[in-house]
């Protein structure tokens, strides 16, 4: 081996040998009234999970996750996050929205055989246990996590809980997240964990994520998961993702679908989309679908959306689209609107 090669190999098993060693060593928080103790999950962190739960008394576990870039873990001026008591949950000042750390702290509480709560926390916040027990846990691989609280969020209830642990797999930087995420929204699971894992794939998981919901929005049988993943689409960070809100206004076979679709390619394309709702208004074969295209243009921001009413009700040969543009020109403040108005009344 040449002595560069040999210094690079020398430098990479140092290099892992000190991350091995940070991750072993990891500090909890500062965990205030609480009867801490710390111990490794390195026999499986169900396993260490399900053998906690047993405690005859409420107890809360905590331990560390490395969490995606950007993820946002909104906390309050407060540095204390109360997990018991009437402060549970409350936080006072104003949130820091900037927050997003490399890190995060994960805690469960459980309580008679079953985890009840499950939180993801600033590290930079101190935590109080109200006096309970607090299991601080060393040794857990991401992966481990993320098999735990996937378990967690396909239990039917409560549904505060699932919603929780969905958010939890999304957040957590590793190869496991994604495939967990697709997993939820597949076709094998209920609407509701369907509709949180298309969320948070478009919210935080960029192109792979967007490739997700683009895959679904086209294939998916279900036309009621279709109709969120117009919404979910003005999430993704991508130029693409509204070139797919248009398909769908044009194509899907749901008139729901294509409604909800139109709404949002206003909403999050402006004036870019003027031409397509102006074509869907003149054209869409299903009349009350040229209706809500009406509707969508009149959501267009600035001075785009008189204009463009003012076109459709000068030039539409449709009755109805007509009745339906010059409905909401009067519930325009732009003045070119009452000045057609105006001249309308007094021919």
């Amino acid at each position: 081996m040449d002595p560069i090669r040999s210094a690079l190999t020398r430098l990479v098993i140092a290099s892992s040998l000190l991350f091995a060693a940070t991750a072993l060593t990891a500090q909890p928080p500062t965990i205030n009234h609480a009867q801490l103790t710390t111990q490794s999950a390195g026999k499986g962190l169900t396993a260490t999970i399900d053998q906690l739960k047993q405690s005859p008394t409420p107890l809360w576990i905590g331990y560390t996750i490395p969490v995606l870039s950007g993820i946002h873990i909104n906390y309050q001026d407060e540095p204390v996050a109360y997990l018991e008591g009437e402060h549970s949950d409350y936080h006072k000042g104003n949130a820091k929205e900037d927050s997003s750390p490399a890190n995060a702290t994960v805690l469960l509480r459980a309580a008679s055989g079953t985890i009840t709560k499950i939180k993801l926390e600033n590290p930079e916040r101190s935590l109080d246990a109200g006096g309970l027990r607090f299991v601080w846990l060393n040794d857990v691989p991401p992966a481990e996590s993320v098999k735990l609280f996937a378990t967690l969020a396909q239990q039917p209830e409560p549904h505060s809980l699932r919603d929780s642990a969905v958010f939890i797999v999304s957040a957590h930087r590793t190869p496991e997240a994604l495939p967990a995420l697709l997993q939820f929204a597949s076709a094998n699971s209920d609407l509701s964990l369907r509709e949180k894992a298309a969320f948070w794939l478009a919210n935080q998981h960029g192109h792979e994520g967007f490739l997700a919901i683009q895959r679904l929005a086209r294939e998916d049988s279900d036309p009621s998961f279709r109709e969120k993943l117009t919404f979910d689409l003005t999430l993704v960070k991508e130029p693409a993702a509204l070139d797919e809100i248009v398909r769908m206004a044009h194509s899907d076979v749901s008139p729901r679908v294509r409604k909800q679709a139109q709404f949002w390619m206003a909403t999050s394309g402006g004036k870019k989309v003027a031409g397509d709702l102006s074509q869907l208004a003149s054209s869409d074969p299903n009349v009350e679908l040229r209706k809500s295209a009406v509707f969508a243009l009149s959501r267009l921001p600035g001075d785009e959306a008189a204009t463009q009413l003012i076109q459709i009700a000068t030039t539409s040969k449709d009755p109805a689209v007509r009745k339906q543009a010059i409905f909401w020109l009067g519930e325009s403040s732009d003045p070119r609107a009452l000045d057609y108005l105006t001249t309308l009344l007094k021919q």
